[in-house]
């Protein structure tokens, strides 16, 4: 084999084995960063598990005696509200699927946005009647805060939340859809704080719901806390 051969075939061996290398190298750079993240939104979602563990069951409790016989309410007008931790990020990233919706209404939620909230929010049919009567049921006073049903549960429901918020956006993008009918789902983060949301598809987009139970489950709270 001629001295010149010899050189291109070293030549070309050198190459290949030097672009083989890379590859190898990247190959373990992107092996390490996806474990990386991984770690990264593990320890963010037990961040988020600790807060929410630690935080008040509701910012919102109205002081006993200024509730009728029989009646408890929650109002945000003298609550304070605890930020959310720091490691919780959200996205606005709009409502053309139930995935979207629930980003942006957790951002929303974060942000203290109550038009926004409004925009994102259904109440069942069910449910409705229920929010009605309680809010009629609320001293003038109180009741007077809100010019609407809608009014009242945008603010008591973004209070809340913001008290007791959403995990982080990596963690909600994980959500998975049970379909419960064809406009309407369930999304499932399990082991995770806000597992179980419902959304609803409107001519608007798809909508966060206020279901009936979770009215059920504020109404009730709310009696408890101020119970004397």
């Amino acid at each position: 084999m001629s001295p010149l051969k010899t050189s291109l075939i070293a030549a070309l061996l050198s190459v290949v084995l030097t672009a083989g290398g890379f590859w190898y190298f990247d190959q373990t750079r992107a092996r390490e960063a996806g474990w990386l993240q991984a770690q990264n939104n593990r320890m963010r979602m037990e961040a988020s598990r600790r807060h929410l563990a630690q935080a008040p069951a509701s910012p919102l409790a109205v002081p006993a005696g200024s509730i009728p016989a029989g009646v408890a309410t929650s109002t945000p007008v003298a609550a304070e509200v605890p930020a959310p931790p720091p490691a919780e990020y959200y996205r606005n990233e709009g409502n053309v699927t139930p995935l979207a919706a629930l980003q942006t209404f957790a951002w929303a939620c974060d942000r203290g946005d109550t038009e926004m909230v409004g925009r994102l929010l259904h109440i069942d049919p069910a449910a409705r009647p229920k929010a009605e009567a309680f809010r009629a049921a609320l001293p003038e006073k109180i009741r007077a805060q809100w010019k609407s049903v809608d009014e009242m549960a945008v603010a008591l429901l973004t209070r809340s939340i913001m008290a007791r918020p959403f995990p982080n956006a990596d963690i909600l993008e994980t959500a998975t859809i049970e379909p419960l009918s064809e406009d309407r789902v369930r999304l499932r983060l399990p082991d995770v704080p806000k597992d179980g949301t419902e959304y609803q598809k409107t001519a608007d987009g798809w909508k966060y719901v206020l279901t009936e139970k979770v009215v059920d489950d504020y109404i009730r709270q709310s009696r408890e806390q101020n119970r004397p």
